[in-house]
């Protein structure tokens, strides 16, 4: 399945087939950060890392320029094929000499193209964005609970944590460098009573 997507899309998007030697895809998190040597963010559902020809003559002969994409395996078929055309629009735009970063998930111009390409609408591809993070983060939540929620004295935004914070920090959403004043704090640890609730 991930070969037909792979190709169908390749053709689509009109990507030589010089390029093609160059690729190495996996749905392989390990195998993955291996490649690039970069830790890959729990909740990717896919990414593109270009990584250029080594500088040199005689490494540049062995090894050319290579484009490695990562596929989350746990998902729909839709939201695979999906992922592999998201994925190959970032490798179209390296080839193009226009790499684009996204602005935000599913609202940027990169997810009209998505949509452009794969014919389904840029509503649907959002609520099928939407589906498989939910899904991502409950899979995530299982192996890592939260266990510690801090909540903003300002605003009262909450931070969900897994882990206590080790330092004193501030709410990002009220100053963007560190400010006592909006210094969190611990509101309550899930699953344990407070003694106010016990009685």
């Amino acid at each position: 399945m991930l070969k037909h997507w792979l190709m169908h899309y390749w053709n689509k998007l009109g990507l030589a087939q010089a390029e093609l030697p160059a690729l190495a895809l996996t749905q392989d998190r390990r195998e993955y950060m291996r490649w690039t040597g970069k830790r890959l963010n729990t909740m990717a559902l896919g990414c593109y890392c270009y990584l250029p020809a080594a500088s040199s003559r005689a490494l540049a002969a062995a090894r050319q320029h290579r484009h490695l994409i990562f596929i989350e395996p746990a998902m729909h078929p839709q939201s695979i094929e999906v992922t592999v055309a998201h994925e190959l629009i970032h490798l179209s735009d390296r080839v193009q000499g226009t790499p684009r970063r996204h602005r935000h998930h599913g609202y940027d111009s990169i997810a009209a193209d998505e949509a452009a390409i794969t014919g389904y609408a840029v509503e649907d591809l959002r609520a099928l964005l939407h589906e498989e993070s939910v899904t991502r983060e409950r899979a995530r939540r299982e192996l890592r609970p939260i266990r510690y929620i801090y909540q903003c004295p300002g605003c009262g935004k909450q931070y969900p944590r897994t882990r206590r914070y080790s330092q004193a920090v501030s709410c990002s959403s009220c100053d963007k460098v560190y400010n006592p004043r909006y210094c969190l704090y611990l509101t309550s640890i899930p699953g344990v009573v407070s003694p106010s609730e016990a009685h």
